[in-house]
């Protein structure tokens, strides 16, 4: 018929070519918003990759930052003396806030090679280094104040024949030496009671290892020459 005839003529063919584009045209552009995609997906993958790497990077040096050991003012006159007074007063400071309780400061004192009397800190010192509010006795102020008692030598030992004479009270008998649990008691019985880190640390220097006795002359000749 003619309607098979007109479909099967060459203009029947070019009508249908043009009706889309070629088969490779199309092709190619099929395959460019895949290529464009492919790449605005990489470029974002790249630029995710590279924020998180400048991201480690910043926090890495938050970090290194942090690790900066903080360095002590040694130019500081006062440094050695205030390293002093920071290293007896630490282990008293029970809460880690630069505090200690009122009734450890004059243990921390004698450390410092200061001896004052109950009657003196509860009526002076105390009132000098924390105010009537305050629960805790501050760092800063007690440092302050152990400077100046430091360095004008206040509050010094009893002279050596009065401490001899205590620990004579102590060997009736003469022997010049008396038993460590004769010694502890007295140190830890009465109102001037010596903490158990006092003890301690008097038992390590006073009490002779092989005996276990303390040869209370000899260890005063030694407490008086450290004397500062």
């Amino acid at each position: 018929t003619m309607a098979d005839v007109t479909a099967a003529s060459p203009q029947g063919e070019e009508k249908k070519a043009t009706d889309g584009p070629a088969p490779e045209e199309a092709k190619s552009n099929t395959e460019k918003p895949q290529e464009e995609g492919k790449k605005e997906v990489q470029t974002g993958s790249s630029g995710a990759k590279g924020g998180e790497e400048k991201e480690g990077e910043e926090k890495q040096g938050d970090h290194e930052e942090e690790e900066v050991p903080q360095v002590l003012d040694t130019n500081d006159p006062d440094h050695p003396i205030k390293r002093r007074i920071r290293e007896a007063f630490e282990p008293f400071d029970s809460e880690n806030n630069n505090t200690c309780d009122e009734r450890e400061v004059r243990s921390i004192m004698r450390y410092l090679g200061a001896y004052p009397t109950e009657e003196d800190v509860s009526n002076d010192i105390i009132k000098q280094i924390k105010e009537d509010e305050e629960i805790r006795v501050r760092y800063d102020r007690f440092e302050e104040f152990m400077i100046k008692v430091l360095k004008k030598n206040l509050y010094q030992p009893d002279d050596r024949d009065t401490i001899l004479q205590a620990f004579r009270v102590l060997d009736p008998e003469g022997k010049g030496e008396i038993d460590e649990q004769v010694i502890v008691e007295a140190l830890t019985s009465n109102n001037f009671a010596f903490h158990d880190k006092e003890v301690e640390d008097f038992l390590s220097v006073a009490k002779d290892s092989r005996t276990g006795k303390i040869h209370y002359e000899a260890y005063l000749e030694q407490m008086m020459s450290n004397v500062i």
